[in-house]
């Protein structure tokens, strides 16, 4: 089975995002799950050391520390 990861700070964005991937994955028969979702980079990174994963979808720009370089 294939483990999903989303993250993007815009909630609408993420369920929507979260809706395409069940059907998708539904509509093909396909063996995966969304296994974490989140607006937060912070919990998405402690998930992601503690989990398993093989995909991560991820908001190319997220308005949170994490993702601003330089800002540290």
């Amino acid at each position: 089975m294939l483990n999903f990861v989303l993250c993007d700070d815009n909630h609408p964005t993420l369920t929507r995002l979260s809706k395409m991937l069940d059907t998708i994955l539904l509509k093909h028969n396909l063996d995966g799950q969304i296994a974490f979702s989140s607006t937060s980079s912070s919990q998405t990174l402690d998930y992601l050391k503690h989990n398993p994963i093989n995909v991560v979808i991820l908001d190319i720009d997220l308005k949170d520390s994490i993702s601003r370089f330089g800002n540290g």
